[in-house]
């Protein structure tokens, strides 16, 4: 009996988890590593998920911040669905989900503290401002599963890495991956009710950015999660090192 590429394809479902782009302090040469990643992989991919934090909304933050980016929170938006225009045509074959973020939610906080009477207006709900019906991006305000699997932005911050992934694998007692820290690392556990474990995907921010003194304790990264005919999964946590990495026996650069 023989098998070919199609066959052996079909028993998979691969799931791409990339968060933390903070746009428009997303590192621009990263970005467009990722988009090579999409592109050449477009066939296997089943899931894209945007894990949060994919614009930085620095206008709103409560930090203090230069007064002359306070104006150019259209601009961030126009960037944002760029970007996620280009995701859709890359993988245009792909199911596409955004988690909200702690920098997402800088909008709900603005709007609650600042202008409550535009709190509940709908124009102003993530969906419609990032114009997601357009680009047929599902909007996800907590969590999303697949299978065995949590998908979650995460709320908690370590010191080290893979320790984020031990505080949020504890928390939700089951395999759960997640972005937020801007690190990446593994944490696995077992008990008498088997083995589970928790990722952090790392970030695909700029690692200097204008507001960051000092040196930022982050790496660059992003998931690939491969289930086999949804019985069992495994997670690909790939590190981006000087804009390059390896993953599935390819060197990708630019």
């Amino acid at each position: 009996m023989s098998f070919n590429k199609e066959d052996i394809i079909k028993d998979f479902t691969t799931i791409v988890f990339a968060s933390d782009f903070h746009i428009p302090y997303e590192d621009k040469k990263v970005v467009k590593l990722f988009f090579k990643f999409l592109d050449l992989n477009k066939r296997e991919i089943d899931y894209l998920i945007l894990g949060g934090d994919i614009i930085d909304f620095y206008s709103l933050s409560r930090f203090n911040k230069d007064p002359r980016r306070a104006l150019e929170i259209q601009d961030d938006l126009d960037k944002v669905f760029d970007f996620m225009t280009t995701c859709g045509r890359l993988v245009p074959n792909a199911k596409i989900k955004y988690l909200c973020g702690n920098h997402e939610k800088r909008l709900r906080t603005f709007k609650w503290s600042k202008v409550p009477e535009f709190a509940y207006l709908r124009c102003l709900e993530p969906e419609k401002l990032f114009r997601l019906n357009e680009l047929d991006i599902e909007w996800i305000p907590k969590r999303w599963n697949y299978k065995k699997l949590w998908f979650i932005h995460g709320d908690k911050l370590s010191r080290h890495s893979g320790w984020t992934a031990q505080k949020m694998r504890a928390e939700y007692g089951t395999n759960v991956i997640c972005g937020h820290s801007h690190r990446t690392g593994k944490s696995n556990r077992t008990d008498l009710s088997g083995n589970y474990g928790g990722w952090e995907s790392g970030c695909l921010c700029d690692l200097n950015p204008e507001y960051m003194e000092g040196i930022a304790d982050w790496q660059q990264g992003m998931s690939v999660v491969q289930y086999y005919r949804d019985k069992i999964f495994y997670v690909h946590n790939i590190d981006i090192v000087k804009h390059s990495f390896l993953y599935n026996g390819k060197y990708y650069t630019l």
